[in-house]
């Protein structure tokens, strides 16, 4: 019985803690080039900070093939920022409960907000953010234009947790 009241108790402590995270997703239109390598320099970005245990970090598609993998050039571009993935990227499509549940939803050009606007003032371009401009995808492109497209995103980093941070103090 105590062991029972144990886990339950647990339980609750790991909801409160998800509860708790402020939920970060990046969308791009496939999953396997923009929002997954966005979802992999934040995730080293906040974990630099020290912050990993603050949040919950992911991304998604507007129309993604769900279960593709990210492409090799993604893939190849993140490693040479030394970026380690923990585990291979599957893509998946948002849904209104993924957006639902976000705190701050990342969309990597202004077409994609546009698109999620019924989400309101949590959804945001990189653009918007930055106040620079819309990542262009590099989808079929060679290994320079995706690393080119992280280097833009890592730098984007700073200014979407600068974003997330004030927004835990209003």
């Amino acid at each position: 019985m105590a062991k029972e009241q144990n886990v339950k108790s647990r339980s609750a402590t790991v909801k409160r803690e998800r509860a708790a995270k402020k939920k970060v997703v990046f969308v791009c239109t496939g999953n396997t080039c923009r929002s997954p390598m966005a979802e992999a320099l934040f995730k080293q970005y906040i974990a630099k900070k020290r912050k990993s245990s603050c949040y919950e970090v992911l991304s998604a598609g507007l129309s993604a093939e769900e279960g593709a993998p990210m492409t090799d050039n993604a893939v190849s571009a993140l490693k040479a920022l030394g970026v380690r993935l923990r585990r291979k990227h599957a893509a998946k499509q948002l849904t209104r409960g993924i957006a639902k549940q976000a705190d701050l939803i990342v969309c990597m050009t202004r077409a994609h907000a546009a698109a999620l606007s019924e989400f309101g003032e949590k959804v945001k371009s990189v653009g918007e953010i930055t106040g620079g401009y819309d990542v262009p995808d590099p989808y079929g492109g060679d290994l320079a234009l995706y690393k080119k497209t992280a280097e833009y995103l890592m730098y984007c980093c700073e200014d979407v947790y600068a974003l997330c941070e004030l927004s835990d103090r209003e």
